[in-house]
């Protein structure tokens, strides 16, 4: 899905890419107009903002106690039937591109929470003595959740009544973790939902009231966490809802018939450009579900002998306890990558586990039921959530037919455990994902974009490849070093590359996005090359912990949008930031690096940080030492990356960015990545005892 452009809005001429801080409502009621308040920074004259929204949106003028710049308002006037959904806003000026929020369009008329709004008390309705009364109509509330409070709704309904109270939060942009509760007059508590199937942590209740009378309805977040991003939208009312999604997906470029539990739907996957698309079900307010898109030939279950490879097997575990269990002919020798598809496309409970037996029975390798690889270069620190497993497998000696079994870690089984099973030969394979979600790039200077590689099997060194940048504009950096042997393990740990991107004073950019490919070369000395896949937008989520990152706390992402790396040339920035390695010596416990950096400020008078920030991906016992500022010229200093003895021989990016206040908002800067080399020690000179993860 890309985002396509809508309208030219004005405002005031801002000389720093614009910001999206909120959206003013979240939502609307489908096919009718509305007025949209756009909340941030830098909202100035000549912006645009794209979208996949049809509509038109006419420039209105904001209310006089809003500031010149922080804010936008529109008259939005929907072009033929929308459909129920999400749908991205981003603004695009001359000094370059916003960040993405979430736009929702629903099916019910909307109202707002009292105490939300402008001039309202907070706290208001934090209790049964203070709830906000609903109407008995269906409806959709917009509210907010401010860190440790809860909101509480009265709703008068009639005996018999059937009711579905669903919220939509972290589906629509939210970062709360919402929990529904419904409580009697005298306050207690009949129904609770907090995690309810296939909506990503969002809830939602059916049920249907016994006696006629008052019901309190009360939302909060599940774990009272301040988020900057902290809206719901309740639905409520008596409406079909879909139940299930089978199969989770299909081929790419196909008709795929898709079970909702009420209704059977046809899903288009010919013109889908991300990993994913979405499926609604007709008439219904629901949110649409998401519907995984391959690129392999699909079966469903029951499968009849061999598989033949490549292949996707849809198929569910229906019952608890159950294990599927898949046959392929093989040679010893013969290389292999199983993979699952099921909890991580949000519409199945399932843990997979992936279990390879030969003829006789006998285990041979698993995946899904080990400990995390201790891997302290990873991306992200190991979540004590597990994700899909995927499993690098080589056929032993002797063995001509193996079973691949498929099962829940726990054992459970059920209407929502449908996974996706995909096998293929191949020995290694990587998959890289570019995680800045979009780029400005200040004329005649330098932008950094980073892009994660997820080594699956593949321990090689990598390059990252631009494979359509523009003429004046040049690009360093993209190493990531080799693993050594013996770190190889089934999965390895996610890498980070390092790009960096510099503009000549004149450039004109005549491209939307960029688009980037992590390169490797296998075995036999052929390329492995991957292109690097969006994420379209990241709003974070607050609250991770030492322990590491769960479910809950990761950040969300939009893949499904299709999008690489949004791309506009901004303002020039208002200094440079030069990088040079002036001197390396070995020492006894490894090498120094002594490197200097330079800044060149547009104007003399400019303050520039003592120090900056130093960044070597990949770099194992990373240290930065000694930096100064030199005592004759302040714009200028030097600083010491060391490394030791089981530090691993490379080549390595390496970069420095600072922050400057220039008319009282943060300007980043930084500098063209460049190289350096670690030489290899002599055999003596290393730690025999060094732990693998150190040796990294």
């Amino acid at each position: 899905m890309r985002i396509y452009l809508v309208l030219t809005m004005a405002a005031a001429f801002g000389a720093a890419p614009p910001v999206i801080n909120e959206l003013q409502p979240r939502g609307a009621q489908k096919g009718r107009p509305f007025t949209l308040t756009i909340a941030g920074q830098n909202l100035g004259e000549g912006a645009k903002i794209l979208s996949t929204l049809p509509a038109t949106f006419t420039p209105m003028a904001p209310p006089a106690a809003m500031a010149d710049g922080k804010y936008a308002s529109y008259l939005v006037e929907p072009k033929g039937e929308l459909e129920v959904g999400v749908y991205p806003i981003r603004v695009q000026s001359a000094d370059g591109l916003s960040n993405i929020l979430l736009f929702s369009i629903g099916a019910f008329p909307e109202i707002n929470e009292e105490e939300s709004q402008p001039g309202g008390v907070p706290h208001s309705n934090d209790s049964i003595e203070k709830a906000q009364s609903l109407p008995s109509t269906a409806i959709t509330l917009n509210g907010t959740l401010r860190g440790a409070e809860r909101d509480v709704y009265r709703l008068q309904v009639k005996a018999g009544e059937r009711r579905v109270f669903e919220v939509d939060a972290r589906r629509a942009g939210s970062a709360i973790d919402p929990v529904i509760t419904v409580m009697d007059a005298g306050g207690k508590q009949i129904a609770r939902s907090e995690d309810a199937a296939m909506l990503n942590l969002d809830p939602r209740l059916d049920m249907i009231f016994p006696t006629a009378g008052y019901y309190y309805v009360e939302i909060h977040d599940a774990r009272f966490s301040g988020q900057t991003q902290n809206f719901y939208r309740l639905k409520t009312g008596a409406y079909a809802y879909p139940t299930e999604v089978y199969p989770l997906g299909g081929k790419r470029g196909e008709q795929v018939d898709v079970s909702l539990g009420v209704a059977h739907v046809k899903a288009d996957l010919s013109g889908a450009l991300g990993p994913q698309t979405f499926v609604n079900l007709p008439d219904s307010p629901a949110l649409p579900l998401p519907l995984a898109i391959g690129e392999f030939p699909e079966v469903n279950e029951p499968v009849n002998g061999a598989l033949t490879l490549p292949v996707t097997v849809n198929a569910r575990l229906s019952k608890p306890g159950e294990i599927d269990k898949y046959t392929l002919n093989v040679n010893p020798g013969e290389e292999y990558i199983f993979e699952l598809q099921a909890r991580e496309l949000g519409t199945s409970k399932l843990t997979g586990v992936i279990t390879v037996y030969d003829e006789s029975g006998k285990r041979l390798a698993s995946a899904g039921d080990t400990a995390f690889a201790v891997d302290v270069f990873a991306v992200q620190a190991s979540s004590r959530t597990a994700g899909d497993p995927f499993l690098n497998f080589k056929v032993p000696d002797g063995v001509k037919q193996i079973t691949v079994a498929v099962e829940d870690l726990a054992r459970r089984g059920g209407q929502h455990y449908g996974y996706r099973f995909m096998a293929s030969k191949g020995s290694q394979d990587l998959q890289a994902t570019i995680a800045t979600p979009a780029l400005n790039i200040p004329a005649g200077g330098t932008a950094v974009v980073n892009i994660s590689v997820d080594r699956r099997g593949y321990a090689g060194p990598l390059t990252i490849k631009a494979l359509n940048l523009p003429a004046g504009i040049r690009m360093s950096g993209g190493i990531v070093p080799p693993d050594p042997p013996e770190s190889l393990t089934p999965r390895l740990g996610n890498r980070r590359a390092m790009v960096s991107l510099t503009a000549g004073a004149d450039t004109k950019l005549n491209i939307a996005e960029l688009s980037f490919a992590a390169i490797g070369q296998d075995a036999n000395g052929a390329p492995i090359e991957r292109r690097a896949r969006g994420v379209g937008y990241v709003i974070g989520v607050s609250g991770a912990t030492a322990q590491g990152v769960v479910d809950r706390q990761r950040p969300l992402t939009g893949a499904w949008l299709g999008a690489e790396l949004p791309v506009a040339m901004a303002p020039a920035a208002a200094a440079h930031l030069d990088l040079k390695l002036e001197k390396t010596d070995k020492k006894e416990s490894g090498y120094e690096f002594l490197f200097r950096w330079t800044w060149k400020p547009r104007n003399a008078m400019q303050a520039v940080p003592p120090t900056v920030n130093v960044d070597v991906p990949n770099f194992a016992d990373l240290r930065v030492i000694g930096m100064a500022v030199d005592a004759k010229d302040k714009k200028t200093g030097t600083f010491l990356v060391t490394s030791t003895k089981n530090t691993l021989p490379s080549r390595y990016d390496i970069g420095i960015n600072a922050r400057l206040m220039i008319d009282g908002q943060p300007q980043e800067i930084y500098s063209e990545i460049q190289q350096f080399t670690l030489p290899a020690l002599d055999p003596e000179e290393k730690n025999a005892n060094a732990s693998p993860s150190v040796a990294r």
